[in-house]
């Protein structure tokens, strides 16, 4: 037997069940509401207005954690701008100084490239000069080197006899003996 029924017999003495009591009835669900409104209150003033309270401390906090998060944003942006700027400055400046540089490079170059040619030129020069007064020097050492040789050789004719044979060995022994030499 359950407890209801236990209840029910004995507490009256009737053969009907009260109505509070039938478990199919209105009573079953007048207990159940108002068991649910006696728990609800209790929730209600042990659980829910605690949780309540920790939930709007919580929103409040967050929202003071936005509203902090968004200054340091826009202190961020604002630095991050500022940054940019600078790089911008430090970039043109940058450039300023390469095509400076560019423009020192180029300059060098004309200038080595100038100083180079003018340098070429003049050993050219001087080059050309020491070849003519060497081909000079030679051509008169040729002249007097034939002179001699000429001399010798009408010596050596005038001094022989008149025979074309003998004059032809005296110039072979001429030429001989000047290749030696």
């Amino acid at each position: 037997m359950n407890f209801l029924s236990l209840l029910a017999e004995s507490g009256g003495h009737s053969d009907a069940p009260q109505w509070w009591l039938d478990p199919h009835g209105a009573g079953l669900v007048v207990w159940t509401a108002a068991t649910f409104a006696v728990v609800l209150m209790i929730l209600y003033k042990l659980a829910w207005g605690p949780f309540v309270d920790a939930l709007d401390k919580r929103e409040e906090a967050i929202a003071g954690q936005v509203e902090a998060s968004r200054k340091v944003r826009a202190e961020a942006e604002a630095i991050k701008q500022q940054y940019e700027a600078q790089l911008e400055g430090v970039r043109q400046e940058a450039q300023q100084i390469i095509d400076e540089g560019e423009a020192d490079r180029k300059r060098i170059v004309q200038d080595a490239q100038a100083k180079a040619t003018a340098e070429a030129q003049a050993i050219r020069d001087r080059a050309e000069r020491e070849i003519g007064l060497a081909k000079q020097k030679a051509l008169a050492e040729v002249r007097r080197d034939a002179v001699k040789v000429g001399m010798a050789i009408a010596e050596r004719v005038i001094d022989a006899e008149v025979d074309a044979a003998r004059h032809q060995k005296i110039v072979d022994d001429v030429l001989a003996s000047y290749e030696r030499a």
